[in-house]
């Protein structure tokens, strides 16, 4: 494919039509816990294609099948105690699965328990992170869908190049603790050189810092910025996008719901896809799958999204074959 030349619930979950709330004895259970708050947009499409898989498999809730849902509310500096008090809350209910999102999700919930069955959706580099011993044999009682390799930091930083060829600095927001970021970092940096950019990075853990660390780079010129993916960037998203727009940086972002705000341009997967597919593994768990004989997954489709509206206001002038590259043109 052309893109691939180009780059080489609140407590539970009552807002939620398939809640688990007041649902006969007898049914079988699994977990949610969630990177996003429940009132974020992006989270009802998700779950409502994980649901809409399930019931393909067979598994409607209040029929044979309850649903519990914690939800991560705050991009701050307490998300790993946040994120581990909401996986001691789901394992006290005893679900027989998990599903949990990102590698800060995950962590928390392998931290709770060794034996319940744990499938990932939206994990970068599960193996480095020490969450599965291989992809192909994960081990243990972990698995699920990976989103990004480490080298797509370097890709990242190639994609913004190609949309803003002035930018020759480049600040990189990113949760340095998380070690698939710092991966990103690494692979961001080794192609820096070769592209004429100077790159720097934020490490960031709440809104304050990032909104210190752009005020910064707003001082350059020739400046941009790339957006590392992660709950910390992911749910102070309104803030960079402000920012962003105010202090006119071309930015290039992990995931497309950026740019559908008002971002320049992403490159990433489509979570919605990672979700349905994450409930095959989820059913193949009920049914009497082990974890361990389940191969981590990397994700089958990927995106660029560039917002015209967004480039017209920063004063680029995207290029013809860049548009054509693109999965999706906002105008």
């Amino acid at each position: 494919m052309r893109r691939r030349e180009f780059f080489g619930l609140i407590g539970g979950a009552a807002a939620w039509p398939f809640s688990a709330r007041a649902q006969p004895q007898g049914l079988r259970r699994i977990g949610v816990i969630s990177a996003i708050s429940e009132t974020d947009p992006e989270a009802m499409p998700r779950l409502v294609a994980f649901q809409q898989a399930l019931e393909h498999l067979g598994w409607a809730t209040g029929r044979n099948l309850r649903i519990d849902f914690r939800w991560h509310n705050r991009g701050d500096v307490a998300l790993s105690e946040e994120m581990l008090a909401l996986a001691k809350e789901m394992v006290a209910l005893e679900p027989e699965v998990i599903l949990v999102q990102s590698n800060p999700g995950v962590a928390a919930v392998r931290q709770v328990t060794s034996t319940i069955p744990i499938v990932f959706v939206s994990v970068a580099d599960p193996v480095e992170s020490g969450f599965v011993e291989s992809l192909a044999r994960p081990g243990g009682n972990i698995t699920g869908f990976s989103n990004f390799e480490a080298s797509m930091g370097g890709k990242w930083l190639e994609a913004l190049k190609q949309i803003a060829p002035r930018v020759t600095r480049v600040l990189a927001l990113l949760h340095v603790e998380t070690l698939a970021n710092a991966g990103f970092l690494r692979a961001a940096q080794s192609a820096a050189s070769s592209l004429g950019v100077t790159l720097t990075a934020a490490r960031v853990h709440n809104a304050t810092e990032i909104e210190t660390a752009m005020m910064a780079l707003s001082a350059e010129v020739n400046c941009g910025l790339m957006v590392m993916p992660h709950p910390v960037t992911t749910t102070n998203r309104a803030v960079i996008l402000k920012l962003a727009a105010q202090y006119r940086l071309p930015a290039v972002y992990p995931i497309r719901y950026f740019v559908a705000e008002g971002g320049l341009m992403s490159y990433g997967i489509d979570l919605v896809d990672l979700y349905r597919r994450a409930a095959t593994y989820v059913d193949r768990i009920l049914r009497g799958a082990q974890p361990r004989d389940l191969p981590v997954q990397a994700p089958s489709k990927f995106e660029m999204v560039i917002n015209l509206k967004t480039a017209k206001a920063l004063g680029l002038d995207v290029p013809m074959h860049l548009q054509q590259l693109a999965d999706e043109v906002i105008e």
